[in-house]
């Protein structure tokens, strides 16, 4: 942790403080003033009486604070599990609060107080948080308390989205330096370390030799620097592990994925709320796209295909975005389509003949309306009811074609170990990254699967819904 950021998480903690007493005065404020609203003061309320419960409780929040890790995070911390921690640490202030009452009711009596100063409270906290956060912001777009970044074999066209996010000051990050992997590799290391100018390693390249990686942690270690790196494919499945003991012999195994048991229940609840209300939601696009559809070529308007599924192949449904005689299927193109598919392999912008998925920029067989459905991402309102029905779920690895599929299924059998979604980690790197490399993919999926949580497919539908709405639109055609 650099010296600025230490600062600034020592003075969190009196502006944690501060917001926490400012939340609890408005809030006893506010109950005097609400009398015609909420009712009248059963109970003589005394400010010292208050501030005595304030004296006892906020100490105690801090320390819950403290213990989410609130007080120990980079400058570079996440908003949204920052504020998550917020939400969680407030709330488990309030259940102290209800412990107090229940042992001793005498101690304070005005239950408006107590929910307001926790509604206010996460309110104010995080505003004490956005304010110093902004403060950060505005000293690293000046170079004050960056990570000087050294970063090895970046030039791979699957760390180049890692490294637009090193080069955005507003992460805290500056390169200092840019190195493939060679036997002067490390001589050139020491001369930056020597001369001030790294605090920290990134080494981008996933196929780097385990030799290599440990010439590169070793120097990190012995320079007390910090070392990060992308993980291989291996490495993604390894990081949720369990041990036991099998007759004096320890044994490490691999976990199956959280899925299992209560959490896929958990999952489809999430599934049944959430894309019936996206169905209700965007009901009147069904009734507008369909109009374009019609009004723009023959053919249905829903298109339907089978694709690959967890147990099973499924029926998936889309808005028709591809003229009718072009769309693969016997209810369509039939013959015809499938000969064009085919040449069009030879073209593919996503590995190319041999490549997993097919991909084609400006692709001749997408219909304008279409071609503003993919980009807006509405021909995938449809897939809602595939979620509501069960094959699908809102959250997870893209479902692709069954001819795609038979080219990796059994060799990444993995990916069908849940269900197919909607939206992903995959899926929100190709909005930025539209020619995303398979094995990419594939290792996004792969850390969804092995970290699944409810917070997690919660964190990916929010940022998923706010990209859609309010994020940059990709240039390239597909």
């Amino acid at each position: 942790m650099k010296k600025t950021e230490l600062i600034f998480n020592l003075i969190s903690i009196p502006v944690d403080v501060a917001m926490l007493l400012f939340a609890g005065v408005v809030s006893f404020f506010w109950r005097l003033n609400t009398v015609a609203t909420v009712g009248p003061v059963r109970y003589q309320l005394h400010f010292s009486d208050f501030l005595v419960v304030a004296n006892k409780v906020i100490p105690g929040l801090i320390i819950i604070f403290a213990l989410l890790g609130l007080y120990n995070l980079r400058g570079t911390r996440s908003f949204a599990r920052e504020f998550a921690r917020i939400v969680v640490g407030v709330s488990l202030g309030l259940l102290v609060v209800i412990l107090l009452f229940f042992f001793n009711p005498g101690t304070f009596q005005s239950r408006f107080i107590v929910l307001a100063a926790w509604g206010l409270g996460i309110l104010f906290v995080l505003f004490g948080r956005l304010v110093l956060r902004g403060i950060q912001m505005l000293l690293f777009s000046q170079g004050m308390g960056l990570h000087r970044l050294a970063v090895v074999n970046g030039q791979r066209a699957e760390s180049g989205i890692i490294q637009e996010v090193y080069r955005n000051r507003s992460y805290g990050y500056e390169i200092i330096a840019e190195l493939d992997y060679a036997p002067d590799t490390l001589a050139k290391l020491e001369k930056l370390y020597a001369t001030g100018r790294i605090d920290e390693i990134l080494q981008a390249n996933p196929a780097l030799s385990d030799d290599a990686n440990l010439q590169l942690v070793e120097f990190a270690r012995n320079k007390g620097i910090s070392f990060s790196f992308v993980p291989n494919l291996f490495e993604v499945q390894r990081n949720a592990i369990e041990t036991y003991n099998l007759k004096g012999v320890p044994v490490i195994s691999l976990k199956n994925t959280p899925l299992d048991g209560w959490g896929k229940v958990a999952k489809r609840v999430l599934d049944i709320i959430a894309s019936a209300s996206c169905l209700i939601v965007t009901s009147p696009v069904f009734l507008l796209a369909a109009i374009a559809i019609k009004l723009d070529s023959a053919g249905r308007v829903i298109y339907v295909a089978m694709r690959g599924g967890q147990e099973r192949d499924f029926r998936f449904y889309k808005f028709r975005t591809m003229y009718s005689h072009l769309s693969v299927g016997e209810q369509y193109g039939g013959t015809e389509a499938e000969m064009v598919r085919r040449q069009l392999w030879k073209v593919n912008s996503r590995g190319g003949e041999n490549g997993p998925f097919l991909k084609i920029r400006h692709d001749p067989r997408v219909t304008p309306v279409g071609r503003f459905l993919r980009k807006s991402h509405l021909d995938e309102v449809p897939q809602f009811w595939n979620v509501l029905k069960g094959d699908m779920s809102m959250v997870g690895p893209r479902a692709h074609v069954l001819d795609e599929v038979e080219r990796y299924r059994n060799r990444y059998r993995r990916m069908f170990s849940i269900k197919p979604g909607i939206f992903g980690m995959s899926q929100i790197a190709q909005m930025s990254w539209p020619d995303l490399p398979f094995e990419e993919e594939i290792r996004l999926n792969t850390y969804y699967i092995e970290n699944w949580s409810l917070w997690l497919d919660i964190k990916i539908l929010a940022k998923s819904f706010w990209l859609l709405l309010f994020g940059a639109k990709p240039k390239e055609d597909y």
